[in-house]
């Protein structure tokens, strides 16, 4: 018999079904199959995506990216292609906007729905490291500390600013804050582990605003 639910994991395993399984079910069905105990799940990092993006999607959905290095010039150039070059090695796909923690899906219905067809479910450890990209000296990932803010992480990564007022934090729930960074504006927020730090980029020719785009491309990311 067909099985109407197909479900990839991290792992590359593939969990069938013959009928659509509720949110909860299938949830927890990957999480057994990966760990002994629910207590090492990132539920924070947790993630329904309806598919994993292929490296042509991925270089689609970065064509305003693409197009700022063609026609920037000298560090600002090299500061877009260093981007370019770590998003398409991040790990993307289109995420469903849901919490898939099973203690919060099993409250009603609407939060519970079936799964028809193919679902990715990504769950992950709990991370050790922050990502910082954009307009900084050394993008990268950095070791994640406690009650450490956006600013101080982007003063390990840069030697200046350049005037910029705000970065933004996408956590790694998908959602984006934008967060204080400037000595008259500055106010302490933690950053999650496996949060990405965005310093945004100058920006020229072009009708579409690329740094948006990267918000949107980061809001995808799947942690492994």
């Amino acid at each position: 018999m067909t099985p109407s639910t197909i479900i990839t994991t991290r792992d590359g395993t593939k969990h069938s079904f013959i009928q659509p399984p509720q949110l909860a079910d299938a949830v927890l069905t990957v999480a057994y199959s990966q760990y002994h105990s629910l207590d090492n799940i990132y539920w924070p990092a947790a993630g329904l995506y309806q598919s994993v993006w292929s490296e042509n999607t991925k270089r689609e959905a970065l064509k305003p990216v693409a197009r700022q290095v063609r026609v920037q010039k000298g560090e600002l150039k090299q500061q877009w292609l260093a981007l370019y070059s770590a998003l398409l090695n991040l790990s993307i796909g289109k995420r469903i906007d849901i919490n898939i923690d099973p203690d919060y899906v099993r409250l009603s219905k609407e939060t519970n729905p079936k799964l028809d067809g193919q679902w990715h479910i990504q769950l992950p450890t709990r991370p050790k490291q922050v990502l910082l990209l954009g307009a900084i000296d050394k993008p990268g990932f950095y070791p994640w500390r406690v009650r450490t803010s956006a600013a101080t992480y982007l003063k390990d990564a840069a030697d200046q600013l350049h005037g910029q007022s705000y970065a933004w934090v996408v956590k790694p729930s998908g959602h984006a804050e934008k967060h204080p960074i400037a000595y008259w504006n500055k106010q302490h927020s933690d950053i999650l582990p496996g949060s990405v730090i965005y310093l945004p980029l100058s920006i020229k020719d072009t009708p579409i605003d690329p740094n948006q785009s990267v918000l949107m491309y980061l809001k995808n990311r799947l942690i492994p």
